[in-house]
């Protein structure tokens, strides 16, 4: 009986057999399923740098005061889109717009003295004129006169020294003589008179043209109101320089980020009064790894998600590397004095360009990178 058990137990053993052989086999199916499967995760790891340090980013343009005053108006708030030139804020404007009139009071009140010494010199330009045309008359007259005067005398005095010599060859009478004489002395007396004439004349002219440095005297006069008068104008820009700060408005097509005053606070110049960006201009700020960094080019192709957004795929563009790595730029540097370090791995800012999405994009989403780094 037990012979016969034993004889049919023996052909059990042989099923281990069989599952040796199988085993190769299921190893081989195992590992090549595993490398299907892992193959193209190698292939990614291998022809792309993924970075998971990165966010959007955009240009933030804080806004300051350039001018002191109470707010009188906030025209927006956070989340407002705004158009360039729009008005976002106002601060009070009524002392600026005192003072501006004034200024223009002041400008115009020279002008107007500008204007009369103007009309004072054209009206003693004529003047001078016409007594200088007369005047020069009157020298020209009196010179010709004490000309005459002189050829007069000449001849008085001529005949006076013939009628004398023949009074003493007693060819002629002393009543000759005395006519003679008599009418040299007039002659004498008509040339000192011409003369004084001439004197006359000159003095006259001269007064008439001293009037005439009344026009040159105006003229200084009004230089120097032109002088008061351009620091007025100086001064009346400033003030609507000073006016156009208290309107405060957009510079460029935006979104409103944040606002830091309301109406009825009192600001100073360099008080920062609201942050926006414009929303189509955005791009990706990341961090790669040092160890990366070296396989990145500029130009690389890069795809981005967006956590926000997971089925948003968007593709960018590597423009620009870092120069130094994001530690140099900390607060709080980590000097080594004590001889202790622990070597850790650097990151390395890159910038990569990418498109808006329908305006979803917002400056500080965090995204993820892949950049294809196969030349």
């Amino acid at each position: 009986m037990l012979e016969r058990i034993s004889a049919t137990s023996e052909p059990l053993q042989t099923p281990p057999k069989r599952s040796r052989h199988l085993r190769p086999i299921i190893a081989v199916a195992v590992l090549i399923a595993l490398g299907a499967v892992a193959a193209p995760w190698l292939a990614e790891r291998w022809s792309h740098v993924a970075i998971n340090d990165a966010r959007i980013a955009a240009n933030l343009v804080t806004v300051s005061s350039e001018a002191s005053g109470r707010v009188t108006s906030v025209e927006i708030i956070a989340g407002d889109a705004v158009k360039k030139g729009q008005l976002l804020a106002t601060i009070d404007n009524e002392q600026t717009l005192l003072e501006l009139k004034a200024l223009d009071a002041q400008i115009a009140g020279i002008g107007a003295q500008q204007s009369q010494y103007g009309a004072q010199q054209e009206m003693i330009r004529t003047q001078v004129a016409s007594k200088l045309e007369a005047g020069e008359s009157e020298v020209r007259a009196a010179e010709a006169n004490h000309a005459a005067s002189e050829a007069a005398l000449r001849s008085a005095r001529s005949r006076f020294e013939r009628v004398n010599s023949l009074a003493r060859s007693n060819v002629t009478s002393a009543q000759v003589l005395d006519e003679a004489e008599a009418a040299l002395a007039t002659a004498e007396q008509q040339e000192k008179a011409a003369a004084a004439g001439i004197a006359t004349a000159n003095s006259n002219l001269a007064v008439v043209r001293s009037e005439g440095a009344q026009i040159d005297v105006l003229n200084h006069q009004i230089a120097t109101l032109e002088t008061q008068k351009s620091a007025l104008v100086a001064q009346r820009e400033q003030k609507r320089v000073d006016l156009s700060h208290r309107e405060i408005r957009a510079d460029f097509d935006g979104v409103i980020d944040s606002t830091f005053i309301d109406a009825g606070e009192y600001v100073s110049p360099g008080t920062r009064l609201l942050i926006y960006h414009d929303p189509n201009t955005v791009w990706v700020d990341a961090n790669v790894k040092e160890t990366d960094f070296g396989r990145v080019k500029l130009g690389a192709p890069a795809k981005i998600t967006v956590d926000a957004f997971p089925d948003m795929k968007l593709q960018g563009e590597v423009e620009r590397l870092g120069e130094a790595a994001t530690s140099q730029f900390a607060l709080l540097p980590s000097p080594n004095p004590s001889g202790n370090f622990t070597k850790i791995t650097q990151r390395l800012p890159l910038r990569i360009s990418i498109d808006q999405s329908e305006g979803r994009l917002r400056p500080g989403m965090m995204v993820e990178v892949s950049v294809d780094v196969v030349d």
